[in-house]
């Protein structure tokens, strides 16, 4: 029996982090530092610094952690030659291939974004000066989650007859009805910021109820709201930038999205449910984990794909063989062993975080549509040749070397037999030794390098919605060397 989608309502949850500012800014290449042909530009300096959680060591923003950040990144590029000469079997794995290729054309979309949409984007300022004027906004409201629109409507009665929602909530689940505050910038559900910010409100005025995205809706009161002043012209100059951007956002996100459904009209995917099912039922194993399993040290999780890649396996399964066609894609058979391997260099993307075992079927099938539809993508990128972009290449590169260096450092605490409570403890004989070696390829702009501002709060910053989530490579904890006396000045 075969099940047919049809990719037009697939586009739905689309762009869920595609133009967030992170994403934008990753395609300067404002050059901070070269190491032979490997580079570091300001923006990976920044995002290296900010995007992860840095040692105690570096973790303040004073000149001296800054210097000890730099040397670090510059040690992950020398590190990464020394791996040059080794034969690790894990660089050389097909999983690391599949990662690095996947990282690729993950940068390639971003990239084929900003370029052909988000940087096309003209923002009027009578658009800006309406927004400008509720930017300062945060909503107060109070909220109520029901697990359908049946039970909407006998809210909504409730509430005609002058029952409160704090009494409805109580008799519900017997606790205080939740509140919290929205302001203009949050990353809040569209029409959620559309109903609070681009339409008059009213205090105890109930707006939606809007969908989550785990089928229950959402019911809101307003309970007031206050306005910031923005005194300084430091501020005001701030806010309009930041509208600005926000609406440049919406509209590049809007056209994308139009562009999707245009090059996604007409295909479509069917699936061979007997294979599927059988096929689901295995990847439910692997996918449903048990919620403490997903509490693992974070650097881990960052080379998992690599070291301890998700599988499906059907060996000794009398029933399923890697050559059992699993779907078709627009009349093509696609076989349980093709699709593993695509897989293996985009990983699955659910579009619920939460699901329950019983609806894991259905959000597995719009996994592998979101991943036909990215090599659809994909096709459009090479197209435009996106795979030679020195944007891409940089970026690929910035998570081959620091894979490389990790491995460099595996092999260094093997060959030293170093114990485990000596397994992190800072290296920094070694790197300077290897700044010596290598001092006539290093050139750092100092210039540009004493401008660069950072601030002391360092952060995980993840982008929801894509196949590899974690925007850099963890911080690198080679050297705690604060000294740059190694290298020339970059013209």
């Amino acid at each position: 029996m075969m099940l047919r989608i049809l990719f037009g309502v697939l586009t739905a949850l689309l762009l869920n982090n595609c133009s967030n500012k992170n994403t934008v800014s990753q395609f300067d290449l404002d050059v901070l530092a070269q190491v032979g042909n490997k580079i570091i530009t300001k923006q990976d300096f920044i995002r290296r610094a900010e995007y992860t959680i840095r040692p105690d060591y570096c973790r303040q923003s004073n000149y001296i952690h800054k210097k000890i950040i730099l040397n670090s990144l510059i040690a992950e590029k020398l590190t990464a030659l020394e791996m040059e000469d080794k034969d690790d079997e894990l660089l050389r794995s097909k999983n690391f291939q599949y990662f690095l290729q996947g990282r690729k054309e993950q940068a390639m979309r971003k990239l084929y974004y900003y370029d052909n949409f988000y940087n096309k984007v003209s923002v009027p300022d009578s658009l800006i000066k309406k927004r400008f004027k509720v930017a300062g906004r945060t909503v107060d409201i109070s909220y109520i989650s029901l697990p359908d629109l049946i039970f909407v409507q006998k809210v909504n009665d409730l509430l005609l007859k002058n029952i409160s929602l704090e009494e409805i909530y109580d008799s519900i689940w017997g606790e205080d009805l939740p509140n919290k505050k929205i302001n203009f910038f949050d990353k809040e559900h569209k029409a959620i910021l559309s109903k609070l910010f681009d339409t008059p409100i009213y205090k105890d005025q109930i707006i939606g109820p809007f969908e989550n995205e785990d089928g229950s809706f959402l019911l809101m009161r307003v309970n007031g709201w206050s306005d910031k002043k923005l005194i300084s012209v430091v501020d005001q100059e701030k806010t309009w930038n930041d509208v600005k951007d926000l609406i440049k956002e919406d509209k590049a996100k809007s056209s994308y999205i139009k562009f999707v459904e245009q090059i996604m009209s007409g295909h479509e995917m069917e699936f061979n449910s007997d294979i599927f099912d059988q096929y689901a039922y295995k990847a439910s194993k692997t996918y449903l984990q048990d919620p403490r399993k997903k509490k693992e040290a974070i650097n881990k999780l960052l080379w998992e794909e690599i070291e301890n890649p998700k599988t499906i396996s059907f060996q000794n399964d009398v029933n399923v063989s890697p050559d059992d066609i699993i779907l078709n894609y627009n009349g093509e058979p696609i076989t349980v062993g093709k699709l593993n391997r695509l897989i293996k260099s985009h990983p699955l993307v659910f579009r619920k975080r939460k699901m329950s075992e019983g609806k894991f079927r259905q959000e597995l099938k719009f996994a592998i549509a979101d991943l036909m539809r990215d090599l659809e993508i994909n096709k459009k990128c090479y197209g435009q040749k996106l795979h030679t972009d020195v944007r891409v290449s940089n970026n690929v590169d910035m998570w081959d070397d620091a894979y490389a260096s990790k491995r460099y450092l595996s092999h260094l605490i093997n060959e030293n037999n170093l114990e485990e409570e000596k397994k992190y403890s800072m290296n920094n004989g070694m790197i300077d030794s290897l700044q010596n070696k290598y001092s006539n390829i290093i050139k750092i702009n100092i210039d540009m390098f004493e401008k660069i501002e950072i601030t002391s709060t360092d952060m995980l910053v993840t982008e929801r919605g894509l196949p590899y989530p974690f925007i850099v490579p963890s911080f690198p904890i080679i050297t705690s060397d604060d000294k740059l006396d190694y290298g020339s000045k970059m013209n």
